[in-house]
């Protein structure tokens, strides 16, 4: 009797030693806990996205330039890098001008953006004395610059109004035509559909 109780506590002494060394042969780590699989996930579908043509992460920037009727704005989609100034590059992707052949820029030659910033929902972008001294056109090339910032600025979702500043002043007006001293809002009017 004495053998049995011995040979059945050794074989559970056994099974548990076997227990414990199967949990620390285990690879650290090589268990989910409840907040790994989300980075793992996270980490897969980074990894997955990643070719050898595309090899850092990108975002779409929406920028509004002009018909060359001088009518409407028409939105062009551009893919950039992902970078902590988002708007900032989509002001100059308008200052390059547009991609598409069929439409026309509308920032006046030598405009520089020099910052953007956004409080409490309103971007305050920045521009050198270019965009006013070099501006030339009328009241149409006027609305058009100023919805191509304002319609670009508002495309993102923190963004609901635009205060346009040239060397970190309020202006009054780019050209005579528009009252650009407080924030204005988008203008889906002037959008081609």
């Amino acid at each position: 009797m004495m053998k049995t109780i011995r040979l059945l506590l050794m074989a559970t002494l056994m099974a548990l030693v076997f227990m414990i060394a199967g949990c620390d042969n285990a690879a650290p780590g090589s268990q989910p806990t409840p907040a790994d699989p989300d980075n793992k996930l996270v980490e897969q579908s980074q990894s997955a996205g990643k070719s050898t043509a595309d090899p850092e992460p990108t975002m779409q920037l929406v920028v509004y330039h002009a018909t060359k009727d001088a009518m409407y704005l028409v939105p062009e989609t551009h893919k950039v890098p992902v970078n902590s100034h988002p708007a900032r590059t989509a002001m100059e992707l308008l200052q390059e001008g547009p991609k598409n052949s069929e439409l026309v820029g509308v920032m006046p030659t030598g405009t520089k953006i020099k910052n953007v910033t956004v409080k409490e929902h309103i971007a305050y972008a920045d521009f050198n004395d270019k965009l006013v001294k070099k501006n030339g056109g009328g009241s149409a090339s006027e609305i058009l610059l100023v919805g191509a910032i304002v319609n670009t600025l508002t495309e993102f979702p923190d963004i609901q109004q635009v205060q346009i500043l040239v060397n970190g002043k309020k202006i009054e007006t780019i050209s005579g035509h528009m009252d650009t001293s407080e924030p204005l809002s988008r203008s889906e009017k002037i959008i081609k559909k």
